[in-house]
């Protein structure tokens, strides 16, 4: 068979006892579902590759002409995949695609074979009737115990509801599920379970510089240093292995770092090589407090890795990790979620973590499973450790009981108002329900249904929900019909919360009574997209009385929403990244992440100004900000940076010598070429049709004086 013939080609002679186990109950039967649960890096990625092989080639290794979709909690994990998976397949002619982009998009993925994509897009997609799920015949969803997540969990249950009535094979897979039988009942799949691993992991605890490991052994660590834990990771960085130490929040994790400093127990060579690494941070894409510490931290032999960081420096941090450059990475659990990033000590500095209602409590026996997974990389380590950090003897008790227990059972989400109103807008928009006897149908044939027999509830939200849908314009108002309007059917696509469209149509509906960029920017930050909102600072009474000078209620929400506004305001005006993390405690990373949020909302703002006819009357200013937005710069600027090749920095200074308009440029190529150099300026000058002879200015240089 083509399975077996590919796998041969990798090399691959024999299976791993669980990826045997799971061949041997009938994986190859293209129509029956299985739930893997087995632990990290004991070959789960594998299953789903047989999986999907078995339905995308044939016996010669000729493609079939069948899809399969692969789904992965994280963007950053799908490009992972995309590049594996294209290294390996596309030898046999199948066509490798990604989809993470943007949510208003259909997309045309027809002349693909395998699709790698996250639930959420999966959803979009969806929602703009694709006409190519009916060729899908296999979909993997790696990490299925998301189904439980507060925040996304809804999405992959509505998706693999829809999927569930299709006719094709779901192989779901995960380390760690609390009750696997119920969540493989539910999806009609057969329940494989083992505990085999490639290397072995010991669990232990660590305490006064002594590991104890749950098998009663011993290892007393060599003291180098006051603090136990430093002398655990020059241990682990002696032994040649690496380590990653799981600590409660990004402050705690950069904090953690700062105190570490390995060069003396390396080579003279790692350490020329954690220079390189620490300048290439330095000359990344921002910068500030965060990149300048990180890059101070990792000349030491440490980094740390957490939202607050940009994706290149992320990806900095990573790359030098897996070559071995850095042995040591402080983070934040979010890192255990999916990514390759092994090491021979998971080391769980913090057991507990701040919870905004209860004050600290202890992290899920889940990511603590999901943490010490990472230990053990095949090849490299002859056994990996999870070892928890004691603060006290007696937290021995709690640290045994979340290194043995058996994870959190998974329960559905999807009952809240908040979950349930965009996925039913999503499956009325997307036709896949036309009456409420329909809708209630797929409903009763959700996780949620399953687990919880009293259905009134979720009917009691259901019918609350299409009374605000008819208020609201976006379903057309009957009673047993379900039919979206033109308004309903663009915030399906737009694939925002439907509450969030009311407050944007509410909020820009008195839009002429005030200033366009602050009253635009204080509605959009408080949608739901935009969430969470910025801490506030301890006295906000300048904060109120700006607001209310402006005009506008000083409630507690439009408050938090002025505030939070006020660092796109800050952005936009050409406040640099450290000026920002110190006024609003923003990273970096985390702006990134707020502005590709609020770029989203600006657009979908825009698309429903145009939906209502509103559009035309600030097409300028939606224009104009866009822009801003993009480049992080002030609106004098926004003509020049509309043109190709020029940014932010390069805008300014072209600005400043009086090169303001397109026509300043044409008529001054010699002083363009002057501020951004010959090369560039011969882009711009290309770009704006301008013919020019810049050797003239080279001849000249320095004995011109150019007037404009």
């Amino acid at each position: 068979m083509s399975v077996f013939e590919v796998l041969k080609d990798f090399g691959i002679e024999n299976l791993r006892p669980p990826q045997e186990k799971v061949l041997n109950n009938g994986l190859l039967q293209k129509d029956k579902n299985f739930l893997v649960c087995i632990p990290t890096a004991s070959g789960k990625t594998l299953i789903g590759e047989m999986a999907f092989i078995n339905h995308l080639l044939n016996e010669d290794k000729i493609p079939t002409g069948k899809k399969a979709i692969f789904i992965v909690p994280l963007k950053a994990l799908a490009t992972e995949k995309f590049e594996e998976f294209k290294e390996k397949y596309e030898k046999y002619g199948l066509k490798i695609g990604i989809s993470i982009g943007d949510f208003d998009s259909k997309e045309d993925l027809n002349k693909y074979d395998l699709i790698i994509t996250t639930s959420e897009k999966l959803d979009s997609l969806i929602r703009h009737k694709i006409d190519w799920l009916e060729d899908v015949s296999v979909v993997v969803v790696d990490e299925i115990h998301l189904i439980g997540d507060g925040d996304r969990g809804a999405t992959l249950e509505v998706v693999l509801t829809i999927l569930k009535s299709l006719n094709l094979q779901i192989i779901g897979l995960s380390a760690t599920v609390g009750n696997p039988g119920e969540l493989a009942d539910w999806l009609n799949a057969k329940l494989i379970i083992d505990s085999w691993r490639p290397i072995e992991l010991k669990k232990a605890t660590f305490f006064e510089n002594t590991i104890n490991y749950t098998n009663s052994e011993e290892k007393d660590v060599k003291k180098r240093k006051k603090n136990p834990l430093e002398n655990l990771v020059i241990d682990t960085v002696n032994e040649d292995g690496s380590c990653l130490i799981f600590c409660s929040s990004k402050r705690n994790a950069v904090g953690e770092s700062k105190k570490h400093d390995l060069r003396e127990y390396l080579h003279p060579l790692e350490v020329e090589k954690l220079n390189e690494v620490s300048e290439e941070l330095e000359n990344s894409d921002s910068e500030g407090k965060t990149v300048k510490v990180l890059a101070d931290c990792v000349r030491k032999g440490i980094a740390f890795h957490h939202a607050g960081l940009t994706t290149v420096q992320r990806k900095i941090v990573e790359k030098a990790y897996r070559n071995r450059i850095i042995k040591v990475i402080c983070c934040t659990p979010t890192l255990s979620a999916g990514l390759n990033m092994p090491c021979r000590r998971a080391i769980i500095r913090d057991v507990k973590r701040f919870s905004g209602k209860g004050g600290m409590k202890f992290i899920p026996v889940m990511e603590i499973h999901q943490c010490i997974g990472r230990a053990g990389r095949p090849g490299l380590d002859p056994y990996g450790e999870g070892i928890i950090v004691l603060k006290k003897k007696a937290d021995v008790t709690d640290a045994l009981s979340l290194l043995n227990g058996d994870p959190e059972h998974i329960y559905s989400g999807i009952s809240n108002y908040k979950s349930l109103e965009k996925h039913v807008l999503g499956l009325i928009a997307s036709d896949i329900v036309r009456t409420k006897t329909e809708l209630f149908k797929f409903l009763k044939n959700t996780f949620y249904a399953y687990q919880y027999e009293d259905f009134f509830k979720i009917k009691q939200t259901v019918d609350e929900i299409l009374f605000d849908f008819r208020n609201a314009g976006f379903i057309i108002p009957e009673n047993e019909i379900l039919e979206v309007t033109a308004l309903g059917l663009r915030v399906s696509e737009l694939y925002i919360s439907p509450s969030s469209a009311r407050h944007i149509l509410n909020g820009l509906s008195n839009l002429e009574d005030y200033s366009f960029e602050d009253h635009i920017l204080l509605t959009l930050s408080g949608t739901y997209e935009m969430k969470p909102k910025l801490r506030m600072p301890d006295n906000d009474s300048d904060i109120r009385n700006e607001l209310e000078s402006l005009g506008y209620d000083s409630d507690e929400d439009l408050i938090e929403d002025y505030f939070y506004s006020g660092l796109f305001k800050a952005w936009i005006n050409e406040s640099t990244d450290e000026e920002i993390h110190e006024h609003f405690a923003v990273e970096p990373g985390i702006l990134r992440y707020k502005l590709e949020q609020m770029n989203w909302m600006m657009y979908s703002a825009k698309e429903l100004l145009r939906i209502s006819g509103n559009l035309k009357d600030y097409w300028n200013e939606f224009s104009n900000i866009e822009v801003r937005l993009k480049y992080g710069a002030s609106e004098e600027l926004v003509e020049l940076l509309k043109i190709k090749g020029i940014g932010r920095v390069k805008a300014r200074k072209l600005y400043d010598v009086g090169l303001k308009t397109r026509e300043d440029i044409k008529k001054n190529p010699y002083q363009l070429a002057a501020q951004l150099g010959n090369k560039t300026a011969e882009k711009v000058l290309k770009y704006l049709k301008v013919s020019y002879d810049l050797g003239v200015f080279e001849q000249k240089k320095g004995q011109q004086t150019l007037i404009l």
